[in-house]
């Protein structure tokens, strides 16, 4: 999976207010009981549902052009603190839609992503996404956008991917923030949009590299890494580089990451051959069950061998 990198946001009233005080809730008044007690300087992050179900809305609109049969997920964006440890127990992680006098669990994957349930009455009351891990106080900033196109190697993206992530990630973040819409919508007049610029855009790579390769037919280009390297420009707006360009990410001349290996199915067992033209032996009945009494297990001293003593 990829996704574009997290935009950072202005702060929503997320200011620490003083030792032991808790920051105040990006959902105003209409603010569902947290799911767990806020560190001093700290918040949970709360997303608009409207929000996330038009970056879905956007998805399903441009995916047959962009990424025919790719899927989409939210995931944490960039900031997470670690989960706290209390009596040698790690807290759990944990998603809900709520708002004031309701909310459900919101299902979340290992790696902490979630797909967007349609849901009505979240949409009617203005539901939020809120998730149990804290952020630092005065940071917001939107979940990031996974775009994939399934059965591709997991060192590969694809160019199609990335510009429908992009276009997911800028349609949520004008429904949220009315600066940045009025922003993006007064330059939309007189430039392309944010996606269709010429210049790169950043994206997290799926591991450090060395080198990333572009493909697209017979064409390739080859740019080189430190092999440190955890993000790397996409030509979003670079016509030459269809949307079925592949991007190919290495470390040391190998695949990066490399692919998981599958662990090796165990062969079942042959049955045993049995020799059923041979006669059956009896045997005699003390091999089949030993004899145990008193008499068999009772030795004479003279017939116990001393143990050998070592220097």
């Amino acid at each position: 999976m990829h996704n574009l990198t997290t935009i950072t946001l202005a702060a929503l009233l997320l200011v620490h207010q003083g030792a032991g005080a808790q920051a105040p809730s990006p959902l105003g008044d209409a603010a569902v009981t947290v799911i767990g007690p806020l560190q001093s300087g700290t918040v949970q992050m709360a997303w608009s549902y409207k929000g996330l179900e038009a970056g879905v809305d956007t998805f399903e609109r441009l995916s047959s052009r962009l990424a025919p049969g790719a899927t989409m997920r939210y995931k944490m964006p960039k900031g997470m603190l670690p989960p706290k440890v209390k009596d040698g127990v790690t807290e759990d992680s944990s998603a809900a839609i709520a708002v004031k006098g309701w909310s459900v669990p919101l299902p979340l994957a290992p790696d902490l992503s979630f797909v967007l349930p349609p849901n009505e009455r979240a949409r009617s009351d203005g539901a939020y996404v809120v998730m149990s891990r804290r952020f630092p106080s005065g940071l917001y900033q939107h979940p990031i956008v996974y775009v994939r196109t399934p059965d591709l190697p997991p060192n590969v993206l694809r160019l199609g991917d990335l510009r429908l992530a992009c276009e997911v990630q800028v349609r949520i973040l004008k429904k949220d923030m009315l600066r940045e819409r009025l922003m993006l919508d007064a330059k939309s007049w007189f430039e392309k949009g944010p996606c269709e610029r010429d210049e790169g855009k950043v994206f997290d790579a799926p591991a450090p590299y060395d080198r990333i390769t572009y493909t697209a037919g017979s064409r390739q280009q080859v740019n080189a890494g430190n092999g440190k390297d955890l993000e790397f420009n996409a030509p979003l707006g670079d016509g030459k580089w269809p949307d079925d360009t592949l991007i190919t990410f290495e470390l040391n001349g190998e695949p990066a990451p490399k692919p998981l290996v599958a662990a090796r199915p165990v062969p079942a067992p042959k049955p045993f051959p049995m020799p059923l033209d041979r006669p059956l032996v009896s045997l005699p009945p003390e091999s089949l069950e030993p004899d145990l009494s008193q008499e068999a297990l009772y030795h004479l001293e003279g017939e116990v061998t001393p143990a050998t003593t070592h220097p």
